[in-house]
């Protein structure tokens, strides 16, 4: 008697009753991802890279209100590696540029005119609830960030909004207009333009210079710490050894257990392709 195996497909007739299933049927396959620690450690530069643009930002509030920073001058030099940023990273038609000129112009204008409503807009709230939800802003910027990985929680737009929300607390803190237009500049320049240089050196750098361009934000972000804002110093160093070393060690030493089931409830695929 010649012998049929039984098929999981509905196409083909088959030797069997309607209601025959073959020990195919409750196939379970698992499969994962297996990642080095390097390759863990290179995915958690992004998130490093937030944290020292959050804390770079508190930073200069606090070299700023306390007139250790002159707002002149932290413009300027803003202002100067946000052009030589864009330059590095965009080589688009001169059509492209100009757009982009237009609406860097309009989000001046509106800095500039808003600014005068940003220092009085807290005036009436306490400082320790203008700390807490900026504290608690930044931490929702970094958790629902877009760095490069498709999960249900990130949200650029809404890390993006919580992050220039999180700015206009502490502008909201500072004495001129001229040092509430600085602040908010140097929001939009972290916020906005510093995640774009970020993700072309990933692109087209490899992890060595990936790493080189994180220890040089980390040492700028250290040395503002130490100057203007010390008490933050053991939050930033837990921050990093968390992010760099921990979770990474704890995802690699952890993905052994991880594991995607595949059967009969999934969605058909052609094979092959």
């Amino acid at each position: 008697m010649e012998h049929h195996e039984w098929r999981r497909v509905l196409w083909k007739k088959q030797p069997f009753p309607d209601n025959y299933v073959g020990d195919s049927f409750l196939r379970v396959s698992k499969k994962r991802k297996e990642l080095s620690l390097c390759e863990a450690c290179h995915g958690a530069l992004s998130v490093t890279h937030e944290i020292c643009s959050c804390l770079g930002l508190v930073v200069i509030f606090f070299g700023i209100s306390e007139s250790h920073l002159n707002s002149a001058c932290v413009l300027t030099l803003t202002a100067t590696m946000g052009v030589g940023g864009y330059i590095i990273t965009r080589t688009k038609l001169i059509t492209s540029v100009r757009d982009d000129v237009k609406v860097a112009c309009f989000y001046m204008v509106l800095i500039a005119c808003a600014s005068p409503i940003i220092k009085s807009l807290t005036g009436s709230v306490a400082t320790d609830s203008i700390n807490a939800s900026t504290t608690f802003l930044l931490l929702l910027r970094l958790a629902v960030h877009d760095y490069g990985t498709e999960v249900a929680i990130v949200n650029p737009t809404v890390s993006h909004n919580v992050g220039l929300f999180a700015s206009v607390c502490l502008a909201s803190r500072l004495e001129s207009d001229l040092d509430v237009f600085t602040l908010m500049t140097v929001a939009v320049t972290f916020f906005t333009l510093f995640p774009s240089f970020r993700r072309y050196f990933q692109n087209q750098l490899g992890y060595r210079w990936s790493m080189v361009v994180t220890l040089v934000v980390a040492v700028i972000t250290v040395s503002g710490i130490l100057l203007y804002a010390p008490h933050l110093l053991l939050l930033f160093l837990i921050a990093l050894f968390v992010c760099n070393f921990l979770i990474p060690l704890l995802y690699v030493s952890l993905q052994g257990y991880k594991q995607n089931i595949y059967g009969p409830w999934d969605e058909a695929q052609i094979e092959g392709r």
